[in-house]
């Protein structure tokens, strides 16, 4: 018997046809996406109900390719949130191009003085207070046990350098664990009968839609923690602003870097209930975390636009809650809203205090009024070295400046 070449070659015919088998019997899987637009407020309509021949009775194309649809029915529009008016959004990974100064301009808002309200009393703690802090400290940079891959490390000088992923703990949980510690602490150190009027929440969603000079504007933030109370803060000051300019950046528009869409719900949205035990906001704790805060234009996000986020958000919290006590017609409020942030990326710390006045950011009589702190390091290295936990220049008055915020009424 002759040996001959065996050809090495397939039915290309019987493949498909089994292909076509087991392929057939696939099912469906579902990628999430539905979920992530009804998140958004983005309705989802089943495609097969646009199929059927009451949509599409007969499709022409004529001598310039344009095509003609014929039928019974009209399309409805996929899209039923469209509106031909824009909306100017701003979210919890954006900053402003000019910071703070932009911020100002778009919530009315100006500072009278620098620093914190005169009424803040910065004292100092104890020492044993301190202590615990600085175990609290280590507890939230180093010793806690979740290993995550971090994000990758990059050098502007060498950008094409690919240096090795670090495992360690994510900046979200550091955020977490040293703020509900820190407060933890506090909470064990000052008056029960304060403590009980205190709740913190985590994840709080705020909206607020408002037109300022034309534009339609809406700011959907959120707030990481909350701490809320019982009681609102008392007003910081009386004192007329119709005699404060806000800042001048043109020929910059105070809309620029905010975001444009025409698929959009406007919401007016305070989480709490209104009546409730614990309805008042009383600080606004903001994570600021430097791989998903970023600029638009991908350039180091800088000081004076970490103090205009910390400014948006407050005022969005501030302003969706003086809605839900006053109502959606309210501009000048009958009695101001005063609430405390400090945003953090788990070293610096950054604290201010907004004075609602007025929701009519287009008015010249009212204006709003806002304090802040310059940065404040609360360490400048937590790390092991050599193997062992180190901590190197703890600043305590981070912990005083929180203490008087707690403490604030």
């Amino acid at each position: 018997m002759r040996i001959t070449q065996i050809l090495n070659k397939q039915h290309l015919g019987w493949h498909f046809y089994k292909h076509w088998l087991v392929q057939g019997k696939a099912k469906i899987q579902d990628t999430g996406a539905e979920a992530v637009l009804t998140k958004h407020g983005i309705k989802v309509k089943d495609a097969n109900k646009y199929m059927k021949d009451e949509y599409f009775k007969e499709i022409r194309v004529d001598e310039t390719d344009r095509i003609t649809v014929i039928g019974e029915k009209a399309l409805e529009p996929i899209i039923d949130n469209f509106h031909e008016r824009p909306l100017l959004t701003y979210g919890d990974e954006n900053v402003l191009l000019e910071g703070l100064t932009q911020a100002k301009i778009l919530t009315n808002t100006v500072q009278i003085q620098e620093g914190l309200p005169s009424t803040f009393h910065i004292k100092d703690i104890p020492k044993e207070i301190n202590r615990r802090v600085k175990k609290a400290i280590l507890g939230a940079h180093v010793f806690d046990a979740e290993q995550q891959k971090l994000a990758k490390i990059k050098d502007p000088e060498k950008p094409a350098w690919n240096f090795p992923r670090i495992y360690g703990i994510t900046p979200e949980r550091v955020f977490k664990l040293l703020i509900t510690k820190l407060l933890n602490i506090i909470e064990t150190s000052t008056n029960l009968t304060l403590v009980r009027e205190r709740y913190l929440a985590e994840n709080l969603y705020f909206s607020l839609p408002f037109e300022r000079n034309g534009d339609l504007i809406q700011f959907q933030l959120l707030g990481d923690l909350v701490l809320l109370s019982e009681k609102p803060l008392s007003p910081i000051t009386h004192e007329k602003t119709n005699e404060y300019e806000l800042p001048n950046i043109f020929p910059i528009q105070p809309t620029i870097t905010l975001n444009q869409t025409q698929n959009y719900d406007l919401e007016t949205l305070y989480p709490i209930k209104k009546g409730a035990p614990k309805c008042h906001p009383h600080t606004l704790f903001i994570n600021f975390n430097k791989e998903t805060v970023k600029n638009l234009y991908e350039e180091k996000v800088t000081e004076e636009q970490i103090f205009g986020r910390t400014l948006l958000k407050t005022f969005t919290a501030a302003a969706s809650y003086a809605k839900t006590q006053y109502g959606d017609a309210v501009k000048k409020l009958p009695t101001p809203v005063t609430l405390q942030a400090i945003q953090t990326d788990g070293q610096k710390f950054y604290f201010g205090v907004l004075q609602l006045n007025t929701l009519d950011v287009d008015s010249d009589q009212d204006r709003n009024i806002w304090y802040q702190t310059p940065a404040l390091n609360l360490f400048s290295k937590c790390a092991y070295e050599l193997g062992k936990p180190v901590l190197e220049n703890y600043d305590r008055n981070v912990i005083n400046h929180i203490v008087t915020f707690y403490n604030n009424v």
